[in-house]
């Protein structure tokens, strides 16, 4: 068995932000920001590491469908937010679809998202 300082960074997954995930987590930061600079630091360590153990198990986030969300990707818990994201094994990547505060009606956007997605094709 493999220990963690013996993985190789091959065995890693790339990590990619759509557009809107970089937006959701700019927005997310500079919430937590407003209410204390301190919680905003530490809110955006915490999601990093979260995300460097994210690259070596890139399946430890729940199927989608378990959360009604109808598109293969996987769901994420940090904090009080959710990271939808989806796993592209033939190239290594995560790609991190959107990050929504937990509050949120999450599985109803991205819902919404996938079908306006369609009908623009």
């Amino acid at each position: 068995m493999k220990r963690l300082w013996q993985i190789s960074k091959e065995s890693m997954h790339s990590i990619s932000y759509s557009k809107q995930a970089q937006l959701d987590l700019d927005s997310a930061i500079s919430h937590i920001a407003s209410e204390s600079k301190v919680n905003a630091i530490s809110y955006l360590v915490g999601y990093e590491k979260k995300i460097e153990v994210l690259r070596l198990n890139p399946y430890m986030g729940i199927e989608c469908k378990v959360k009604l969300i109808k598109r293969d990707c996987r769901v994420l818990i940090h904090e009080s937010h959710i990271i939808i994201y989806k796993v592209s094994e033939n190239i290594s990547e995560i790609n991190i679809i959107r990050i929504f505060h937990g509050s949120v009606d999450y599985a109803n956007k991205v819902n919404k998202d996938e079908k306006t997605n369609e009908q623009n094709k």
